[in-house]
């Protein structure tokens, strides 16, 4: 037998080139250390003989070359399914709003109407000792709110990083409840609102 060729069956089958552990690192671009944390990471790694005392390591290069293009797709097919699987997560927890239809524009008569009787109330909570200083409970407003708010988003990241959330499932949150809190303060104001017009006089009383 020469050294290029072996005697298999009655046929002459060429031999395979081996590669050693360095000139596969050199061939795949990588580092030593690289290549045997790959040997550990994935014991079906394909090896012709492991090296040990006095002997190399050996491989096929086009063995580990059609390996390691299959633990590449392999990657990214589990990459594109933990995605997938994030905005599953993300579109139940946090719906796309209904978008609401734009409000009608308020006719100049109308709001100076509005205004009047926003002034008259005025003068009514004064008389009746009912009136609270807005300034006050604008202040409380946006203080505790600005508080709450604050320490809900520092939960979010620190919940995000112990899930492993991506940044802009992160961001998308704080969004989230960055509406919520405005919706919150919105509604708060409505119904001080509604209780002042309970109290004060009505649209008809204006003359």
């Amino acid at each position: 037998m020469s050294d290029n060729e072996a005697a298999l069956n009655g046929q002459v089958t060429a031999i395979r080139p081996t590669v050693n552990k360095r000139e596969l690192a050199n061939r795949l671009r990588i580092s030593l250390p690289t290549l045997t944390s790959w040997l550990d990471r994935w014991p079906e790694f394909p090896i012709v003989e492991r090296g040990r005392n006095g002997v190399s390591w050996t491989f096929h290069l086009d063995e580990v070359l059609a390996f390691l293009t299959a633990r590449r797709e392999e990657e990214a097919a589990k990459e594109a399914d933990r995605d997938a699987e994030l905005m599953k997560l993300q579109l139940t927890l946090w719906p796309e709003p209904v978008a609401q239809p734009a409000s009608p524009r308020i006719p100049v008569k109308e709001q100076l109407d509005l205004a009047r009787l926003q002034d008259l109330q005025i003068k009514q909570a004064e008389r009746a000792g009912k009136l609270v200083n807005a300034e006050e409970v604008q202040d409380l407003f946006t203080s505790v709110f600005g508080r709450l708010g604050r320490d809900i988003n520092v939960f979010i990241r620190q919940l995000g990083r112990e899930q492993s959330w991506p940044d802009i499932m992160i961001r998308q949150a704080e969004s989230k409840l960055a509406d919520m809190q405005r919706t919150a303060v919105q509604k708060v104001l409505d119904d001080m609102k509604i209780g002042e017009d309970d109290d004060g006089l009505q649209p008809d009383a204006l003359v």
